[in-house]
Parts: C-alpha cells; sequence; structure tokens
C-alpha cells in the first residue's frame, strides 16, 4: 500500500469534528461521527496491511502488536499519567476511586464496557470522567484482538471463503448494530461488535477496491459527495438512535472517498493540502489530549465553556497534540527493532501500565484523609443518588428509553371522574416535579405524567424523535380530551422557548383548564453536591451559580405570561432571594443532586402545602 495524503486530511477532518463536537457541541451537534471515520479508516490501513504481509507470507501477529504498542501506547501512558496527577488534584474521594478504575479499564482497554455500565440519562460520571474518550481506542483494540486471527484463517486455509467470512462477520455487526440501537442505544454506542462492520467496510476497500478502474469523472462526483456528505453529516445528525442506521450515512461517505479518492482528483488535493496534512498527524495525540484538558480546564475555572474558553481549551489542545506527537510519538515510533523487542515491549507496556494503576488506586486511601466526615456525607449523597422517583422508562422517556414505546399510558394517564385530575408535562425539569406533587397532592386529585428528557413541552415538536411524538401525543390528544383540570408545564427554559410556549398556550383552552407554568430553577456549573463537600463550598456557590443568567430567563418568562391567562410560578424566586442566596439543603440533604435537578427530598419539601409554592 502507497501512502496517501488525503487520508491526513480525513483524519484532520475527524478528529477537529470530534474536539470542536465536545468543546461547542452546539455548533456542530453531529461531530460525535469524527469517531466513525477513524474506524473506517483504521479499518482501510491496518487490515491493509496485514492482507498484504499475509500475501507475502510475512505477517507476524507478534510484530502486528509491537507496532501498535510503539505507535498507541506512549502518547496514551502521557496523557493518563498527566491525566492522573490533575484527577488527585481536583477529585474528590469518590471521584478520583471512580477514575482510578476507569484507568484500569483503559490500561486493559476494555473501557467501553465500563463506561457503558455508567451510562444513563443523569451519567454526571460519564461526562465528568477525564478518560471517557478511550472507549473508542477500547473498541479499536478489541477489533484488532482477534481480526488477524481471523484474516490469517480467511486468507490461508480459508481462502476460498475469505469474502464470505469477511462479509458474514460484518453483516452479523450490522444486524446486531441496528438491533441494540433500538434495543438498548448505549450499549450500541459503546459496544465493540456493533462497530466491527465499519472497520470490514474499510478494511474491504483496501483488499479488493485496489482494483477498481473507474472513470475520473465519476471518481471525482463520489469523492465530492463523500466529503460533502460527511461535513453535512457533522452539522446535521444528531444523536437520536445512533449508531444504528444512521451510522451508514458516515460510513459509507468515508467508504466512497477512500475507494475513489487518487492523485489529480480535487477532493484529493484538497484533502492533501498542508494544514490538513499537520492536522492529520497529530490526530491521535490531539484526540487524546483534548477531553482531560476539557474536563480539568473547566474544575479549575469553576465554569462553563464560553466563546473565549473555547478558543483557548482548542488551542491549548492543539499545543498539547503537536508536543505529543513530536516528542513522544514520532520518538518511540522510529526506534530501531532489535532482538527481543517483542518480548521488551509487552513488558515495558505491562510494568508501566501495572505500576501506574498501583499508584493511583493506592491513593484512593490516601484522598478521603482531605475531607471531614460531612464533605464526604456530601459526595455519597452524589454517588448514589438514585433517580427512580423521575419514573425512566415508565412516564419519563430518556435517551436510555428512548423508545415512544417505553410509555405507559395506563400506568401515566390516570385521570378519574368526580376527581380534580392534574397534568405534568415537561423534560427532567418537570419530571423532578412529580414525587412532590403525589407526596402532597389532595385526597381528591389525580397525578398524571408525561415527560421526555431535553423535550420541550411546546407544539414546536423539535429534538430527538421522542420529542415529537410525545409532545405531540401530549398536545393533540391528551390534553384536547379537557379530562384534566390542571396542566402543569415545566421545563429548562431558554429565552428562545418562549415564543412556542405562547403558541402552545394559545392552542389550550384555558376557559375550563387552569395552565400553571413552573419558571426555571436556579443552575450550577457543577453538581450542587459536589459544591457543598469542599471546604470553601460558600465561595464556591458563588463562582459556579448562574445567578444572573436564571434570573434574566425568569423575568422574561414573568413579564411575558402576566397578561396570559395562565398562573406562572417563579421557582427560581422561591429559591434564592435578591441577594443571591440560594436555598442549597433540605435538612441535611442537598436540595439538588446535580447541576439543577431536584432529589426527592427537594422535590417534596418545596410543593409542601405549607411551602410558598402552591399549585
Amino acid at each position: 500500500m502507497t501512502f496517501r495524503e488525503d487520508i491526513q486530511g480525513l483524519r484532520a477532518l475527524a478528529v477537529l469534528s470530534v474536539v470542536i463536537y465536545h468543546i461547542s457541541p452546539h455548533h456542530l451537534p453531529g461531530g460525535f461521527i469524527g469517531v466513525d471515520i477513524f474506524f473506517v479508516i483504521s479499518g482501510y490501513l491496518i487490515m491493509g496491511q496485514i492482507y498484504n504481509k499475509i500475501q507475502q507470507n510475512a505477517f507476524s501477529i507478534s510484530n502486528f502488536y509491537v507496532k501498535r504498542f510503539k505507535r498507541l501506547f506512549p502518547a496514551f501512558f502521557a496523557t493518563v499519567s498527566v491525566s492522573s496527577f490533575f484527577a488527585f488534584l481536583y477529585f474528590l474521594p469518590g471521584e478520583f476511586s471512580k477514575y482510578a478504575w476507569s484507568l484500569i479499564s483503559s490500561c486493559l482497554y476494555v473501557s467501553n464496557f465500563y463506561f457503558y455500565t455508567k451510562s444513563g440519562y443523569f451519567d454526571s460520571e460519564l461526562q465528568g470522567s477525564p478518560l471517557l474518550h478511550t472507549w473508542s481506542l477500547s473498541v479499536e483494540e478489541q477489533f484488532y484482538a482477534f481480526m488477524p486471527i481471523i484474516m490469517i484463517l480467511a486468507y490461508g486455509a480459508y481462502k476460498r471463503f475469505s469474502i464470505a467470512i469477511l462479509t458474514t462477520i460484518g453483516v452479523l455487526s450490522f444486524i446486531g448494530c441496528v438491533y441494540l440501537t433500538k434495543s438498548d442505544v448505549s450499549f450500541a454506542f459503546f459496544a465493540s461488535f456493533t462497530r466491527f462492520w465499519q472497520f470490514i467496510l474499510g478494511g474491504t476497500i483496501a483488499i479488493y477496491g485496489l482494483h477498481l478502474k473507474s472513470h475520473r469523472t465519476l471518481c471525482e462526483l463520489l469523492t465530492t459527495i463523500g466529503v460533502i456528505t460527511l461535513l453535512a453529516s457533522c452539522f446535521f445528525l444528531t444523536h437520536d438512535e445512533f449508531p444504528g442506521i444512521k451510522a451508514v450515512i458516515p460510513t459509507l461517505a468515508t467508504v466512497a472517498v477512500l475507494a475513489f479518492s487518487r492523485k489529480g482528483l480535487f477532493i484529493y488535493r484538497l484533502l492533501s493540502i498542508k494544514p490538513a496534512e499537520f492536522i492529520g498527524n497529530i490526530s491521535y495525540s490531539l484526540y487524546l489530549w483534548h477531553w482531560p484538558v476539557i474536563i480539568f480546564y473547566q474544575l479549575h475555572f469553576e465554569t462553563e465553556l464560553k466563546a473565549l474558553d473555547k478558543v483557548i481549551v482548542l488551542t491549548l489542545s492543539i499545543l498539547l497534540g503537536v508536543l505529543s506527537y513530536y516528542f513522544i510519538e514520532q520518538r518511540f515510533r522510529k526506534s530501531k527493532n532489535s532482538k527481543g523487542v517483542a518480548r521488551k515491549a509487552y513488558l515495558q507496556v505491562a510494568f508501566s501500565s501495572a505500576i501506574l494503576c498501583a499508584v493511583v488506586y493506592s491513593l484512593t486511601y490516601v484522598l478521603p484523609m482531605r475531607f471531614n466526615e460531612q464533605q464526604l456525607a456530601y459526595e455519597e449523597f452524589m454517588n448514589n443518588h438514585d433517580a427512580s422517583y423521575f419514573r425512566p422508562g415508565v412516564c419519563f422517556l430518556t435517551s436510555k428509553y428512548s423508545d415512544i414505546s417505553y410509555f405507559k399510558k395506563d400506568t401515566c394517564l390516570i385521570a378519574q371522574e368526580e376527581k380534580e385530575n392534574i397534568l405534568l408535562v415537561g423534560d427532567s425539569h418537570a419530571a423532578h416535579w412529580y414525587a412532590g406533587l403525589e407526596a402532597n397532592k389532595k385526597p381528591n386529585q389525580t397525578i398524571s405524567q408525561i415527560t421526555a428528557s431535553g423535550c420541550k413541552p411546546t407544539i414546536s415538536y423539535q429534538g430527538e424523535k421522542r420529542c415529537a411524538q410525545l409532545m405531540r401525543i401530549a398536545f393533540e390528544e391528551i390534553i384536547p380530551t379537557g379530562r384534566y383540570e390542571k396542566i402543569i408545564i415545566s421545563a429548562r427554559w431558554k429565552i428562545d422557548d418562549l415564543p412556542w410556549l405562547l403558541k402552545t398556550l394559545d392552542r389550550i383552552d384555558t376557559a375550563n383548564t387552569e395552565v400553571t407554568v413552573l419558571g426555571p430553577i436556579i443552575e450550577y456549573t457543577q453538581p450542587l453536591p459536589r459544591i457543598l463537600a469542599h471546604s470553601d463550598f460558600e465561595y464556591k456557590l458563588i463562582r459556579t451559580q448562574k445567578y444572573e443568567f436564571i434570573e434574566k430567563i425568569d423575568s422574561k418568562f414573568e413579564n411575558e405570561l402576566r397578561n396570559k391567562n395562565v398562573k406562572y410560578i417563579s421557582i427560581f424566586k422561591n429559591i434564592c432571594d435578591s441577594t443571591g442566596n440560594c436555598k442549597t439543603l433540605v435538612g441535611d440533604k442537598p436540595l439538588q443532586f446535580d447541576y439543577g435537578h431536584l432529589t426527592l427530598e427537594g422535590s417534596r419539601s418545596l410543593l409542601n402545602r405549607q411551602s410558598n409554592i402552591s399549585l
């Protein structure tokens, strides 16, 4: 296989899409497809190399893994070592303990399965883990743990059936991907077998596609369509039901470029320009460093990333990627092989990983000594909080329970004649009120619930597929029946939601129905229990609370809804006073368990009949 400069451009597109997506997902909502591009490229390069070696009768499994270790491990080890140092400085004991296990799973290349066990709607552990991005490295290594053996058999003993063998594995992988995306989207995303078909498609192009002799104009057209499709995917694809069928789009687009791009074509020249080649060269190191930089930058400055922060984080990530590439990757990759290099490489990798993991794990017993009993109790509450009172997978659809079939009408919609029937509609910031409503309802009242994560309770029907489906049911089927005397609408409101909320309220017949809109709740840039677990929590509360941001939204909603035939309740004002002091505890329990969602105690307390919030 000859070196292809255009592949470096593809790598640049892949890594920049992922990095920008992680830094500013709002600006590049489909940037996560960069990982899918990497998988296809990896299959093309690595399976192609294995095939050529087998054809020359020169393939060695031992040499194959030595080259991969020299290529991947040094930069990885440097990244996790530095991340471990900062994790010890910034993490609470429980967080550091979980970090230690994520480190161990990453070093064993099984972090994809570890992070799957931590996935869910309230997956703050995932979003705050500096090693979350290593899941894709684990997927790749799991694929190459057995693919060399499969290829030796396919192109050696069973050469006649080689295409059938690869096709069978690829088809089974794709079927598993589609099926699991429907039943357990998190497992479909993190599992390795559900991604094998992407590697195999890339490998198939390397093995068989090199013999394609297509017309120049056709090649130009297909490669252009491929690149445009990848760019469009970065802007328009969403995580909804991904990977699944949606993953076919970036996968086939990447395959088209790999199969038909060649020197002399416009796309080849475009992908081969020096800036693209440079980013492609450092793509692995850049990918390794960018996520820890994002995590620790936010922890240090205790803020969400604003425009300037995003520029700084991107610049710092690229700088670390450059240093890592030239001083670590290149140094070890260019080291000469010598007799006994395989055994030496295996021992070095095993010994280095074992020492690092042992040191980090031992520190999990040291870190708690820096905190008192109350601080540890707050963190324990955060780590073990059970949000089952949201009723996920029953009356609250989430990314894990995304299909509309999970919504149980018989359980969630319980309006009864001769009773005052109350309907709660909204996103997770509505679902957290259900426990309080249920605990404080009167004997003659019923509480029904229609909620879904990330779904604004308006007739815009925007967002994930579950949002459009469930909110359409709420506003076009359930509410028009007139069976509910009270409707409570709540969400994680933004100012941009107001026009659609006003249109929605105009549609509801308020002559026979009392409509209550609950305003936004105070939010923090970190989980509230985490803030309380620090000795300087008073200062942290001030630095991390989004007081002015929420106050602006609350005031706008209150002013606009004042002349509407609806009841508006300012949750913000019921929690925070005019001086910026906000209620944080219910007894000895935090009012909120993450950046803003109410705890069970918080929900019940705020809706207590003796409280200021009267529904």
